[in-house]
């Protein structure tokens, strides 16, 4: 998997938002629920796990979910590309 530093802006003093602009084909993996507004260029899927690893089999899906229970987060993932 490659990566590079995320093009990112911190807005607001007491409520801050964080404004994130996606390269072309650049995706960013967020918590559920966590959206507030995005370009009409940007697609969203949801991702059972924490879609770091695509080719992960069924059983190592399943772990991967287990320990996002055990540990309190969510199940699915929100995975937005700059098309």
């Amino acid at each position: 998997m490659n990566t590079h530093e995320i093009d990112y802006r911190i807005i607001g003093e007491e409520m801050q938002c964080v404004e994130i602009e996606l390269d072309p084909l650049e995706t960013v993996i967020a918590e559920a629920g966590s959206l507030m507004m995005m370009d009409g260029s940007i697609q969203m899927q949801t991702v059972f796990g924490d879609g770091s690893k695509g080719d992960q089999g069924f059983l190592g899906k399943m772990f991967s979910a287990g320990k996002r229970v055990l540990t309190g987060e969510s199940l699915f993932m929100t995975a937005y590309t700059n098309n």
